[in-house]
């Protein structure tokens, strides 16, 4: 296994985390970070 490559379980961890921050896919997460500035500013 190439160093830097994501495992099945990070992945899983990291899409959970995404999840409890109310985020249901890694995709959308630019989008939200742009909405979140966009609400701040």
């Amino acid at each position: 296994e190439k160093q830097g490559d994501i495992s099945e379980d990070d992945t899983v961890r990291f899409k959970s985390y995404l999840m409890s921050l109310g985020i249901d896919d890694p995709v959308t997460r630019d989008a939200y970070r742009s909405d979140s500035e966009y609400y701040m500013s």
